[in-house]
């Protein structure tokens, strides 16, 4: 298949294939892993053909505007090309090259790494070219803003790849689209409130950023709705002993600050003091806010613990990872959440990861899906049909689903429950399963 021209506003261009950049399964941006399935002659070709389809039917219901008669659209990649993501960015530039390829458009890179005035002056000089539809990036939230800001003042589309909350304020033509951790949390919340109104719930989290931030929403929605979470834990992130940490859950020790007394008694290495039996005796959900490789060292000393034999386990993104399939046996059954369901989805999201990985041999991650959705939806549309359907209430429908934005840019997304198996996988649950105490 031919390649797609990509233009590159600094450091290197796909118009000559370059080297591949391997990346390690712990550098993607959300946990992602590589390939797990063989795919056969006979997979591939039903992929192709469903693929197939599904690109006649997105052309089919686009209305772009052409901006000249010989002038393809172009998209704008602000993606890492150097530094510590530079190799998270050489693949996403691989999937969004291939999204614009499908499109029949062009794809235009620039570094999101480089210094912010470099950074400024490369995106405003692509912005000026009429045959720019829209921007897809960056990553992290500082350069977020600055690509805002230019989107506002030459009134393209930018959906920001950021998921910090709020970095879509500066500009009525910025969208993120991403979930904040914060976000996925209180989703986890209303999901697991729904079905366990009554439940005794507790929270595991690491002291870190992205920890007060999961633990804090999941409390403060849970409370919403009347409830009390029961139990919560916190500990210092590479932990790797956490029998302490679930006997701080069920009320067995107690968390104190560093060089604090409590009757005389000055806390452990962990920073806690046991305080005689587990207060509570049994929890019916436990959400574990942090990322896979963590969640498998927590698996064996939660399913150890009697209090916790029955306890349905919830996660967040961050969950999906290689070291989840490793611990499948112990996590059997819990629950986590994320906006692509990969193969087992079926329909759309099968066919694009059999494409997928007859073409990059390994499986996407859900960064890489979402980008290639973007990528797509902007390449079949002018600039303005695009914020239209951005800003209108249903939005547009992609691999990973319906995307709608509120009138902040904020993302209105409902992420798929991904039940565990025991072989490590995870396959989306029903809609109305499971809805009794576990």
């Amino acid at each position: 298949m031919p390649g797609a021209t990509c233009t590159c506003a600094s450091a290197w261009s796909l118009r000559r294939p370059g080297p591949t950049v391997a990346v390690s399964d712990g550098e993607a941006c959300d946990r992602g892993f590589s390939g797990r399935f063989v795919i056969s002659f006979a997979k591939w070709m039903r992929g192709a053909l469903i693929w197939a389809a599904l690109m006649v039917v997105a052309a089919g219901v686009a209305h772009a505007e052409p901006v000249g008669s010989n002038d393809p659209a172009q998209v704008v990649a602000v993606v890492p090309q150097s530094g510590e993501l530079a190799g998270v960015g050489a693949q996403l530039v691989e999937v969004m090259v291939w999204a614009a390829e499908d499109a029949g458009a062009e794809l235009v890179v620039i570094d999101s790494e480089a210094d912010p005035g470099a950074l400024a002056t490369e995106l405003e000089r692509a912005l000026r070219s009429p045959t720019v539809v829209g921007v897809v990036g960056p990553l992290r939230a500082s350069p977020a803003g600055v690509v805002a800001a230019l989107s506002a003042r030459a009134q393209v589309p930018a959906l920001l790849l950021s998921g910090v909350e709020g970095v879509e304020a500066r500009s009525p033509w910025a969208f993120r689209a991403r979930m904040s951790v914060g976000e996925q949390a209180a989703f986890a919340a209303r999901w697991a409130f729904e079905r366990w109104p009554q439940g005794r719930v507790g929270v595991m989290a690491p002291l870190s950023d992205y920890g007060d931030e999961a633990a804090r929403a999941f409390v403060g929605a849970w409370n919403e709705r009347g409830g009390r979470v029961a139990a919560l834990a916190r500990y210092r992130s590479g932990e790797t002993q956490f029998t302490p940490v679930v006997e701080t859950l069920l009320g067995q020790r107690m968390r104190l600050e560093r060089g604090r007394e409590v009757a005389g008694r000055r806390p452990d290495r962990w920073e806690t003091l046991r305080a005689g039996q587990p207060r509570i005796e049994a929890l019916d959900v436990l959400l574990l806010a942090d990322f896979d490789d963590a969640v498998a060292r927590q698996a064996p000393f939660i399913t150890r613990e009697d209090a916790l034999q029955q306890t349905q386990l919830l996660g967040l993104a961050g969950w999906r990872g290689q070291r989840l399939e490793q611990a499948g046996q112990e996590l059997a059954g819990a629950i986590f959440f994320d906006t692509f369901g990969g193969l087992e989805q079926g329909g759309a999201a099968e066919g694009f990861v059999l494409a997928f990985e007859a073409r990059f041999e390994r499986a996407p991650t859900t960064v890489e899906v979402e980008v290639f959705d973007l990528v797509v939806f902007l390449a079949l549309r002018s600039r303005a049909d695009a914020n239209r359907a951005l800003r209108s209430p249903e939005g547009f429908e992609g691999i990973t689903g319906r995307w709608r934005f509120d009138s902040r840019g904020a993302p209105l997304r409902e992420p798929l429950a991904l039940r565990v198996t025991e072989d490590g996988r995870w396959v989306p649950l029903s809609n109305d399963a499971p809805r009794e105490t576990p």
